[in-house]
């Protein structure tokens, strides 16, 4: 057969090389060539952009965001097409799950590809994505190899975007090279050189696949000063000159709890003003490949400038002024890419004075401020959003007060804008079997619709496959399609990881989760209020301290597992790479199970000393196995739940 391609470029032809790729493994028969001018007729795919093809794309209205994939083949004939060119790609990837294939978590060993005569398969498929921004940040403690996988998984579970924290990630990073907690390993960082080349990597393998590629957040009020953010509660030497820069706090201009990332600017400052926007125009300059620029303030609160200057305007007219600038200085050297702001802290309120000037220019995001069991819905505060006082942040807790701040802000803004979840960051902790966690998220993905957000960014570690990637699956698969089925799609993915005896896989992973129950070791509190130091009065760790009846339930958990470990061992001689790993993170699992046990029934018993005890146990195991379940299990954010859960 031939591959056709109407668009030759890195991505569409990446897409054509991937089709020819599986459907070998598909059907070792199948010899496909990729070609440019091939005459079209029996056995032919062509590959391109809806208009290459002439089809319609009237429901496009802005290429870069809206994914529209147009598929139609049968007996190895027909087109591949796409409203740009991840969706080509995505195209690809769901012919072959048509077809049966799965990609279960990230890297190789995620990938279950049934054998089959493909050639009579028939497949036709039109579907525009229900949301425009879907993918993940980084977070957590994460290698190049951790992202890079992450990255090529996007598309195949109809994700568009990705994106890197700061102008290089090395807080994040270096927890991995370091081996933070990790009590087996040396703690030997890396070149910081090493950090730029995997940034730079990962940017260009972005672009390749065509995702959107988003970049910055915090990080851009210090690296126009010279201000490396390395790590938070280092020493750093901040000349005298730059300290001028900083918000005046308490009668000092110093960094704000030692980190550039929590540090605010003193904004009244033209100059400083200035500073910032042309080194983030010059940086845009240098890398014009960049989509999605987020410009950020500091991640922290308490701490805007209280200078005689600022002190009298609200730090959103501030944000707005610099705002403006950036994109005059982008339209004069006609750049296109986007500004992302954000809602966040001082600025989910909206600016007194200050207007947008090019509000096509920009997207909006902001931070879930959702408590425990709050779900998406349209309705808003009947309260109303609450007064702003400088540096005395309350948390405006609640998803109706999130909509409201959003409604405020529309007079200034009513454009696209995508919400920050946190879902995979430290909460999917709280359901070690990952089943009740995950319905939770369908039904979030479901009822996104409501809120009139155009799609989730997921700030999370990329290593969060463990038990199984089910969670991650329906984030991208529920944003791209809101009607699938979830009972349907959770048994299908069950079965797509672990073939033989997944009913039995899935009664273990259910009670799992039933006996630690969610709700139970669920934190009381809301990311930004971790992030930011911001806590509220009411603020619990979760509803297993002193829960004697759930410890009692838990106890039982090295009788549950033992029940299952057997057959669990003997499903990791299957001859299918995807599915004996799968069981072997199940066999690590009952084990890390009966360690988890120990740490909740001592919270249960309100031992917090034992619990610590427990949990240094927990991680010295965790340490020694890491080195075979790293690519689906972050150890440092595990580590930071924990003890976030025992509490001081």
């Amino acid at each position: 057969m031939k591959i056709k391609i109407l668009k030759d470029n890195e991505t569409i032809r990446y897409a054509a090389e991937e089709l020819k790729k599986y459907l070998k493994m598909i059907d070792e028969t199948i010899d496909a060539e990729i070609c440019e001018n091939a005459a079209d007729g029996e056995n032919t795919v062509s590959m391109g952009l809806l208009s290459d093809l002439g089809l319609y794309d009237g429901d496009v209205s802005d290429a870069m965001v809206d994914d529209v994939i147009d598929v139609n083949i049968d007996n190895l004939n027909g087109y591949i097409a796409g409203s740009n060119d991840r969706s080509v790609l995505m195209g690809v990837y769901n012919y072959l799950k048509s077809a049966g294939c799965r990609w279960v978590r990230p890297g190789e060993q995620g990938e279950y590809i049934p054998k089959s005569n493909i050639a009579e398969h028939k497949f036709e498929f039109r579907k525009k994505a229900e949301n425009a921004f879907r993918g993940q940040c980084i977070e957590g403690a994460i290698s190049f190899e951790h992202v890079r996988d992450t990255v090529i998984w996007l598309p195949k579970a109809n994700m568009n975007m990705f994106m890197i924290e700061q102008i290089v990630p090395y807080n994040y990073m270096n927890r991995w090279y370091r081996h933070l907690v990790n009590t087996k390993m040396p703690h030997d960082d890396i070149p910081y050189e090493q950090y730029c080349d995997y940034c730079l990597q990962l940017e260009h393998l972005i672009k390749k696949l065509g995702l959107q590629l988003h970049v910055m957040g915090h990080g851009a009020l210090n690296e126009p000063f010279g201000i490396r953010h390395m790590v938070s509660g280092m020493e750093y030497n901040v000349p005298e000159d730059v300290k001028q820069a900083f918000a005046l706090v308490n009668g000092k201009r110093e960094l704000y709890g030692k980190s550039p990332f929590f540090t605010h600017l003193c904004m009244s400052k033209k100059w400083v003003q200035d500073k910032v926007v042309n080194w983030l125009a010059n940086y845009l300059e240098e890398k014009p490949y960049i989509d999605f620029l987020h410009f950020w303030l500091a991640d922290n609160a308490n701490n805007q400038c209280e200078c005689e200057d600022c002190a009298g305007t609200h730090p959103s007219d501030y944000y707005v002024q610099m705002l403006n600038k950036l994109d005059a200085i982008l339209t004069e050297r006609g750049n296109p890419a986007k500004i992302v702001f954000i809602m966040y802290v001082d600025t989910m309120w909206p600016p007194v004075v200050e207007k947008l000037n090019n509000p096509s220019r920009f997207i909006v995001t902001t931070a879930t401020t959702r408590g425990n069991g709050d779900k998406y819905s349209d309705k808003r505060s009947e309260a109303g959003i609450p007064k702003w006082t400088r540096n005395n942040f309350n948390i405006p807790k609640g998803f109706d007060t999130t909509l409201s701040f959003v409604d405020a802000w529309k007079p200034i803004f009513d454009g696209p804008k995508f919400i920050y979840e946190y879902y995979l960051y430290t909460a999917h902790f709280a359901d070690p079997g990952y089943m009740q966690f995950s319905r939770n998220i369908a039904e979030d993905m479901k009822g996104l619709h409501l809120t009139g957000f155009n799609g989730v960014m997921s700030d999370q570690t990329q290593r969060s496959y463990f038990p199984t990637g089910l969670p991650m699956s329906i984030i991208g698969e529920f944003q791209f399609d809101s009607s699938i089925d979830t009972e349907g799609f959770i048994d299908q993915y069950l079965k797509d990881s672990f073939g033989k005896d997944y009913l039995t896989a899935k009664e273990y992973l259910e009670t799992i989760s039933c006996v630690f129950d969610l709700n139970s070791l669920t934190l009381n509190t809301t990311v930004v209020a971790q992030d930011t130091g911001a806590r509220d009065a009411n603020f619990k760790t979760a509803g297993i301290l002193g829960n004697t009846e759930r410890g009692e339930i838990i106890a039982k958990i090295p009788e549950i597992v033992e029940k299952y470990l057997p057959i669990f061992e003997e499903n990791t001689k299957l001859s299918d790479t995807c599915h004996s790993e799968s069981y072997k993170l199940l066999v690590y699992h009952c084990e890390y199970c009966k360690y988890l046990s120990k740490i909740y029934c001592d919270l249960a018993n309100n031992d917090k000393a034992l619990a610590r005890k427990h949990l240094a146990e927990a991680i010295d195991y965790l340490s020694e196995i890491e080195g075979e379940i790293h690519p689906y299990f972050d150890l440092v954010l595990f580590n930071q739940y924990v003890n976030q859960l025992i509490g001081r």
